[in-house]
């Protein structure tokens, strides 16, 4: 865990580590580093290009009732904000299998005081041989049973990622003080890499040491007679909401809570936010006023921890050197054909 930098003229800590969730982290990272070591003198290819970043669920758009728009103002007094976020990439191809990364970040507000941890970054093997235990760790560490399933190789790697995930926020979620814990995503659940039992330990705990769950989203394949959700305006003046009462024959729920298109700032930006309160929804929302900087409607500890997470092209070399050193593998060669062929044209 790192980091300590300036962000708004506020000074970020480090968060002290935690030996539950040390703890956690050593069972898994000592599964990943167990697929990687059993790859030595195993030579690599950079990999073609994919993204692996949050994918919204296609959920049923039809919505059942009339629409509610609720004005909001922020509340008298702030609490407690914890946020999480997650970034995962490919960084190689072997004969064995396709070689990935994960990290993660939770970032912490408290009084003016912003703190932030890095967890990671991870790297793993993903193979028919590698999956299963990589799987049973992470819903260990989810105190979790796992079900039997059937997983493609093609989405592994998004399903190791979003678990992964899973265990910062059920974590976080311990952490929160009577605050709000504030994810990036949704609370939807049923898909195999969100299963229903860990959405609902995790919305459960937030609403348990918190007083909720907020999930945003910053795109969504929600519709309302055919057109995205974050269409959906009012004549109201911003901050408000608008709550969508979705019908009840989507194939996957929002866990014990509901579905709102977000306006918290001047700045055309909504979003969709799923949100699961104690008391009301309405409370969350003015207390993530009252407590988080809105960065056009956004939360600004979301935007930071996505910051911290994100794995760019510097930590991928950075991961390749490493694995190169204790791993032994041999990477080849990263030839970008375009630049060899057209680079002179292009310029």
């Amino acid at each position: 865990m790192k980091l300590v930098f300036k962000m708004t003229n506020q000074i970020l800590h480090q968060l002290p580590p935690y030996d539950e969730l040390s703890s956690l982290l050593k069972t898994f990272s000592s599964v990943t580093l167990d697929t990687v070591s059993e790859l030595s003198d195993v030579e690599a290819f950079p990999p073609f290009s994919e993204d692996f970043e949050h994918a919204d669920l296609p959920l049923d758009s039809m919505l059942a009732e009339e629409l509610e728009i609720i004005p909001l103002t922020p509340a008298d007094r702030s609490l407690p904000v914890i946020a999480c976020d997650m970034s995962t990439v490919k960084i190689a191809d072997t004969t064995r299998g396709s070689l990935w990364a994960v990290r993660g970040s939770i970032v912490m507000r408290e009084a003016g005081i912003v703190k932030a941890a890095v967890v990671g970054p991870f790297a793993y093997t993903v193979s028919n041989q590698t999956i299963e235990r990589i799987l049973d760790v992470l819903f260990i560490c989810l105190n979790l049973e796992r079900e039997p399933s059937f997983l493609h190789m093609s989405t592994a790697p998004k399903i190791i990622s979003n678990l992964f995930e899973k265990v910062l926020q059920a974590y976080a979620a311990t952490r929160l003080k009577g605050g709000i814990l504030l994810i990036d995503g949704a609370l939807t659940a049923g898909p195999s890499d969100s299963p229903t039992a860990a959405v609902e330990k995790i919305v459960e705990s937030a609403k348990t040491h918190g007083i909720g769950v907020a999930a945003f989203s910053k795109s969504t394949t929600l519709t309302y007679f055919g057109r995205r959700i974050t269409c959906l305006r009012s004549r109201c003046r911003p901050p408000y909401v608008i709550r969508l009462p979705l019908s009840s024959n989507r194939p996957w729920g929002v866990v014990n809570g509901s579905v709102y298109v977000s306006h918290l700032s001047s700045t055309p930006t909504p979003f969709r936010v799923d949100v699961a309160s104690t008391t009301s929804d309405e409370e969350v929302f003015t207390h993530i006023l009252s407590s988080e900087p809105m960065v056009h409607g956004y939360p600004e500890s979301l935007i930071l921890a996505h910051q911290l997470a994100k794995l760019r092209w510097i930590d991928v070399v950075g991961i390749r050197a490493g694995l190169e050193s204790h791993a032994k593998l041999r990477f080849a060669s990263d030839i970008d054909v375009r630049s060899m062929l057209f680079a002179p044209i292009e310029g």
